[in-house]
């Protein structure tokens, strides 16, 4: 009983007993190498509302509890910020296993189970040269303390205990905090637990005792009595008569006859019987009998009886007890027993399969009030609501206590006295496994559910971690074959890429569409490039706002990229006359398509798209359409090269005042729908818009379909006018797609590529005209369309919210980089069947990755976009454009003509572009002519073509119909000199001319005449002015 008493005064002392107030002999910490330490920094964390870090943490602790290996965990902070890291250190007094490195149990074991714990987290190896000034800090911090006892946590509010409150105390502030934890192994835990058993053993009896006092006093009394009285008489008569008589009588020949007789009184009865039997011996025997019996019985019998009975009987009993009970109860005693059952017991049955450690904690500054922050921090929030029988406490470090600090283990010693059995037993209540006879870690074991607290990472987002919010994606889907594929980058798991997990596009949905969306600078240009580089189809992008498509021609596999500036005249210029249209066409649709354009790019009131049809109906009727046989009464084939059968924009403004007068509006109404008309169209007559527009052809559309072409737009400044363009060249190129497929019967693989579709194939929006939402539709049925003539469609676009409903469903596939704006990602997440968190996460998307649905995608996937090409690079100069284009038209439209393109300066390249693209017709055989008057372009040849491309023959026609002087001497030189060189001929510059008069006249010989005659007499200075007054001309 007394060595009871002995542990119950150890553990009511308990404070005295920590290791810091114990006389302990240290013991000697063996020097270690930066070789024998390895660590690995958090450079980020994923944060997953469901998914507790807590105890995804204590599964990491649990791989670590390798033999000969310390668990490391340490915060660095200064005025920049935190670093976290995790490591493991060599623990001299065991041995690791002869097949393990260090380096290798961190990298296979901890950092892999950090990266699958923490999915999508950024761990990265700190090289040994990285590490040394990490450690040299800690062993060089000034002042320094551990931490004992036991940390408690707080069920109900886990991120009440989160590292980051530390963190934030400390801003600013130079400090180290150290963890080092050894796993305990089976039999020492076993061990442990049999210590425990027998320490509570030993208290329990302790706890309580009682005592009972009992008396007892009783009395009983009895009284009875009885009375009875019993009489009786019987009376019985019996008589009894009987009689019996009986006979029999036998005959025997060589037989045998019996006879018998029988007779009894009582009763009366006659039986006769006869038997007759013989043998085969002959014999014969023949028998008779017969009997009378009478009986008679007479009987009387009389029973008389009275009976009577009297009791009474009186008893009393009466008894007292009294028992009295006494438990006298031991509080100290009671509460330990209540602490192993409610705390220890059950954090050792739970450390047996998690895990046991034993753990120091050091915390290290550089001046002592910091020290006194971080302890106090510390303590505080490390600290539980209940069960602190071994609350912690801090101990200050001297410099003779640090070498287990410096060398990152845990700290050793001995008794300096042996200790008594019972202290032992007290000592494991108070999760000091001790050992009397040989050093041991002066530590307190704790379980993994404890250390994943003290070794935690922050909850929310601190100045040195990034903490970012991941949600899950699929992980699967349908990989296509290899041949008929693209690949597009890895899978991201969390955050993670896995690289052995390629991500692929299958060919065949590229005429299913795709949708490809994300803000500026999120990949989308990346992917775009790397789908038309892998598909190794001709494509055509029209890129609206930038120039980002033409470092394509670096690549090998684009070297032939043709790329056209429009509204840059002086890189690579493009024609293209809305108007034109193919022979498979009819006039009538191709004007609903003209008039679509114009309606989805500007907004239309009234009656204005019913004006625009008119005036187009009227511009190829002038020319000499039929609108319904489509026949041309003027051109025998109207779309042979060198015949300008159709209609331009300036025949369009032409026509419109003609055109609103006939329709019988008032004077004010007239004057406002010519206004508003001319308001929208008249700025595409002039300047860059006007040569390209305002051209008597376009380029050859079906010759683009099997070249890779790029359509810049960034010199068109006007949104409308951009969408409008857009729509032009899109139902060129559709109609162009369209004849091939007639022609060939098959479909043609091509890829449109539309960048900032939402120009053209904007949301209706309340407000908007009807006009404008026809147009749309109009656009989003061709394209839908389309795809049965082989053409792929690839809509790219940064607001998903702005575009047409129907764009974004009849697109298959979806790709989709990052997006901010909630309606951008409501819009486009619906037709992906994202969940509502995952729609919020697409504004976490790092650059280059993106979310992506497609054919036998069970659901969406997260990618890293793998780059082929890098849009930072430098672009391409437009000289160089400029030289590809020339060179194109030299073979697709010169022909015959041979100009070697080494001979020309930029300059003189993009003059002869002019020259041929000129709006007012210049046949190709001009640059015949000056090709066979000099051999070399020399400055001659570009002064020459400069002057004819700048059209001096219609702008001296329109100063004389301005009453201006329109005589130049150098105009007259140029002219005789071309004339005389047979660059040109005089009805050339008739043929120019004619362009400044109305389209009515010029065709009348006498209008012709009146011309021949100006500049004839033009070119030897003389005026001939009167010539158009005596002819009526009527100029434009």
């Amino acid at each position: 009983m007394d060595n009871d008493v002995k542990i119950l005064d150890v553990l009511n002392q308990s404070h005295k007993y920590y290791f810091s107030n114990s006389r302990l002999g240290l013991g000697s910490s063996q020097d270690i190498t930066e070789r024998d330490i390895v660590l690995y920094r958090i450079d980020e964390i994923t944060f997953e509302e469901e998914a507790p870090r807590k105890e995804a943490l204590e599964n990491v602790l649990s791989s670590v509890r390798i033999p000969g290996v310390n668990f490391l965990y340490l915060i660095v902070g200064d005025a920049k910020g935190v670093k976290f890291y995790y490591g493991l250190s060599k623990n001299p007094s065991e041995a690791i296993n002869d097949d393990l490195l260090l380096s290798d149990i961190g990298r296979n074991v901890l950092m892999a189970s950090i990266k699958g714990n923490f999915r999508g987290c950024k761990v990265q190896e700190v090289n040994p040269e990285e590490a040394e000034p990490v450690l040299n800090k800690v062993r060089h911090m000034k002042y320094a303390s551990r931490i004992e006892g036991v940390a408690g946590t707080i069920k109900d509010n886990e991120e009440f205990q989160s590292v980051d409150r530390l963190v934030d105390v400390m801003q600013g502030e130079e400090f180290c905090l150290l963890l080092v934890a050894k796993a305990l192994q089976p039999d020492s835990i076993c061990e442990l637990e049999q210590t425990l058993q027998e320490a509570y053993t030993t208290v329990s009896p302790l706890a309580k005792y009682s005592l009972q006092e009992g008396s007892s006093e009783g009395t009983s009394k009895s009284k009875s009595w009885t009375k009875g009285e019993n009489s009786s008489s019987s009376v019985s008569q019996s008589k009894s008569t009987g009689e019996n008589k009986g006979w029999s009588k036998g005959i025997s020949t060589n037989n045998s006859v019996s006879t018998t007789t029988s007779s009894s009184s009582g009763g009366s009865s006659s039986s006769t019987s006869s038997s007759k039997q013989s043998s085969t011996g002959g014999g014969e025997s023949k028998g008779e009998s017969g009997g009378t019996n009478s009986s008679r019985s007479d009987s009387t019998s009389s029973t008389k009886g009275d009976s009577h009975s009297v009791s009474d009987q009186e008893g009393t009993n009466s008894s007292t007890s009294k028992t009295y009970s006494r438990e006298y109860l031991n509080k100290k005693a009671g509460e330990w027993i209540k602490y192993c059952d409610e705390v220890i017991f059950p954090r050792l049955d739970y450390g047996k399969g998690k895990g046991i450690f034993l753990s120091a904690i050091y915390v290290l500054t550089k001046n002592k009030p910091a020290l006194i922050k971080l302890e106090n921090t510390a303590l505080a929030l490390y600290s539980g609501k209940q069960g602190n029988k071994v609350p912690l406490r801090s101990n200050k470090l001297d410099a003779s206590d640090r070498a287990a600090v410096k060398n990152y283990q845990l700290p050793r010693g001995h008794f300096a006295k042996a200790i008594s059995e019972e202290e032992k037993l007290a000592r494991a209540m108070l999760s000091q496994p001790v050992e009397c006879s040989r050093d041991f870690a002066l530590c307190n074991w704790i379980t993994t559910n404890e250390l994943s607290m003290l070794a935690g990472l922050p909850q929310k987002e601190v100045i040195g971690m990034r903490l970012r919010e991941e949600v899950e994606f699929g992980l699967n889907y349908t990989e296509p074959e290899q041949e008929d594929c693209i690949y597009l980058g890895n899978l991201v798991q969390n955050g993670n890429e896995v690289e052995r997990t390629p991500i692929y596009l299958d060919k065949d949905v590229l005429d299913k569409h795709i949708f490809i969306a994300g803000v500026t600078g999120s990949g989308k240009t990346t992917i775009c490039h790397k789908i038309l580089l892998q598909s190794k189809l001709p494509f055509l992008v029209i890129e609206p706002a930038k120039t980002e498509y033409r470092i394509l021609r670096n690549n090998p596999a684009c070297k032939d990229l043709l790329v056209f500036t429009l509204g840059n005249e002086k890189a690579a210029p493009f024609r293209l006359n809305p108007f034109e249209f193919l022979p498979h066409e009819n006039i009538t649709s191709h004007v609903d398509m003209i008039k679509a354009s114009i309606e989805a790019a500007f907004d239309m009131e009234a009656a204005i798209p019913q004006l625009i049809e008119t005036i187009l109906y009227k511009c190829y009727e002038d020319y000499g359409w039929d609108i319904t046989t489509n026949k041309n009464s003027k051109y025998a084939d109207p779309f042979a090269d060198g015949v300008f059968a159709f209609p331009t924009m300036g025949d369009l403004l032409n026509n419109i005042e003609k055109v609103v007068k006939e329709q019988g509006f008032d004077e004010r109404l007239k004057n406002d729908y010519i206004g508003s008309i001319r308001a929208r169209l008249q700025s595409l007559v002039i300047g860059s818009k006007g040569l390209m527009l305002n051209t008597r052809r376009s380029i050859n559309f079906a010759d683009l379909l099997d070249r890779k072409v790029v359509l810049e737009l960034e010199g068109i400044k006007n949104g409308n006018e951009k969408a409008l363009i857009m729509g032009f060249v899109l139902a060129a190129f559709n109609e162009a797609v369209k004849a091939r497929y007639l022609h060939d019967k098959k479909a043609h693989a091509h890829i449109i590529l539309v960048e900032e579709s939402h120009r053209l194939l904007s949301k209706y929006m309340p407000g908007d005209s009807q006009n404008k939402k026809q147009g749309v539709e109009t656009f989003s049925d061709m394209l839908a369309e389309i795809r049965k003539y082989g053409e792929g469609l690839i809509i790219v676009d940064q607001i998903p919210n702005k575009l047409a409903p129907d764009v974004l469903k009849n697109t298959n596939t979806k790709i989709v980089h990052r997006l901010f704006a909630q309606d951008d990602k409501e819009a486009v997440g619906n037709t992906m069947a994202l969940k509502e968190e995952q729609k919020e996460f697409l504004s976490n998307l790092n650059a280059g990755r993106a979310i992506m649905f497609s054919d036998n995608y069970g659901q969406a996937l997260q990618v890293q976009i793998k780059a082929d090409t890098s849009t930072e690079n430098a672009p391409l100069a437009d000289e160089e454009l400029t030289c590809a284009a020339f060179d194109y038209y030299q073979r697709c439209v010169f022909k015959n003509v041979k100009i070697n393109a080494q001979n020309l300066t930029p300059e003189q390249k993009v003059k002869a572009v002019e020259l041929l693209c000129n709006d007012n017709g210049i046949p190709a055989n001009i640059m015949r002519r000056v090709n066979e008057h000099k051999e070399a372009w020399n400055e001659y040849c570009a002064e020459t073509i400069e002057f004819l491309s700048n059209n001096i023959p219609a702008n001296i026609v329109r100063r004389v119909n301005e009453h201006k002087d329109a005589w130049n001497e150098y105009y007259a030189t140029m002219l005789r000199s071309v004339v005389e060189d047979k660059i040109i001929s005089l009805a050339d510059i008739v043929a120019w001319g004619l362009a400044a008069v109305d389209h009515a006249q010029k065709d009348d010989n006498n209008i012709k005449q009146a011309f021949a005659e100006y500049f004839t007499a033009y070119m030897q200075g003389e005026k001939a002015e009167d010539n158009f007054v005596k002819n009526n001309v009527s100029f434009i």
